[in-house]
């Protein structure tokens, strides 16, 4: 039965095992959902790679196994690169190892577990309630001065009133924010009602939703600078921008960067040009590539339309000392952009 031999051909060709909490951690770890497909690639050539390093036969089939070193391979060398593996013996043959990124699995692990603890036995502050001045002095150590404003005084305490967070969790939340450059009310602020909206409790699950907001902020960089052509840091509107277009509406990074290749060139581009496009792509329910592709040949088919009636208009108004307009370079979603405001409005 053809079934059975391809399952024993399968069975032959073994599999690459993968720890499950690795992939719920990705984020912590700093890796990337792209990433991800790489260092599944890294671990199967290296396996594929240990005879070679362990001095047994070379598998004739296999190119990488006839080389001298594992570093020709391109995704061992991408977990060089991204600091996972590194070289385990010197000379002529050598072995990557992914001790590093083991090394980095397991203070991870060490520190949620660490977590995990103080939250079941949390230190009691004096007098057993909530620690008020503990925060206040934490907050102007970390500032390096005696920072802390009557705004921020008020919304500490409304983060243990309101928010029912305790000393710990206010500690850890600002100590998260000041290793992210969050340190401004108007950055930490809105970062506090999502997680609060988001029913977050738990100093293990704080920390997640950190790493998740250090992930967003690493795409949002990437849309600023390589496609907006914009420096600086990414501001918690724009971060916020990406959150709607990725976790609300579910649109994947490559979609996200197909909608920011149609703002390159254009004028005054920002986030909120691109959340245009967006949102006319999620009212049509694109979902792949080759959608976008269609619903951007539509646009710009329905554009060129509209410039043309547009052109014929001013043709037959114009007098015949007027002279004739110069076409000017436009993105056909800058209609979009301007009917998108007037509807804020």
């Amino acid at each position: 039965m053809e079934a059975a031999a391809f399952g024993q051909f399968i069975h032959e060709q073994g599999d690459v095992a993968v720890s499950r909490w690795l992939l719920d951690r990705y984020q912590s770890l700093d890796i990337s959902p792209e990433e991800l497909g790489y260092l599944l690639l890294a671990l199967h050539h290296q396996q594929k790679s240990a005879p070679l390093a362990t001095g047994a036969s070379a598998m004739p089939e296999d190119a990488y196994q006839q080389k001298r070193s594992q570093g020709d391979d391109p995704w061992i060398g991408k977990a060089l690169d991204k600091g996972w593996a590194k070289w385990k013996d010197d000379g002529t043959v050598r072995q990557a190892v992914f001790d590093p990124l083991w090394e980095r699995m397991y203070r991870l692990w060490e520190s949620e577990r660490e977590a995990a603890e103080r939250e079941a036995n949390p230190p009691a502050a004096a007098n057993g309630a909530f620690d008020y001045s503990k925060i206040v002095k934490e907050l102007d150590r970390m500032r390096g001065s005696l920072s802390v404003t009557i705004r921020e005084q008020q919304l500490i305490q409304e983060f243990n009133i309101k928010y029912g967070w305790s000393t710990d969790f206010i500690l850890s939340f600002f100590r998260l924010c000041n290793g992210r450059n969050l340190m401004q009310i108007k950055s930490y602020k809105p970062l506090a009602a999502q997680i609060y909206r988001a029913g977050i409790f738990t100093l293990e699950g704080l920390e997640a939703f950190m790493s998740e907001v250090d992930w967003i902020g690493k795409q949002a960089t990437e849309i600023k600078k390589d496609y907006l052509g914009l420096y600086g840091m990414v501001t918690v509107m724009e971060r916020d921008y990406y959150v709607k277009w990725h976790i609300t509406w579910k649109f994947s990074h490559v979609i996200i960067l197909r909608a920011a290749q149609e703002s390159v060139g254009a004028q005054h581009a920002t986030f909120k040009y691109i959340d245009t496009i967006m949102e006319r792509w999620h009212e049509k329910g694109v979902d792949t590539l080759e959608a976008c592709e269609a619903a951007i040949k539509e646009w710009q088919e329905e554009w060129q339309n509209q410039a043309k009636a547009r052109s014929g208009a001013r043709q037959k108004g114009r007098t015949g000392s007027a002279k004739p307009e110069k076409e000017r370079a436009a993105s056909p979603w800058s209609g979009f952009a301007a009917e998108s405001s007037e509807k804020e409005e």
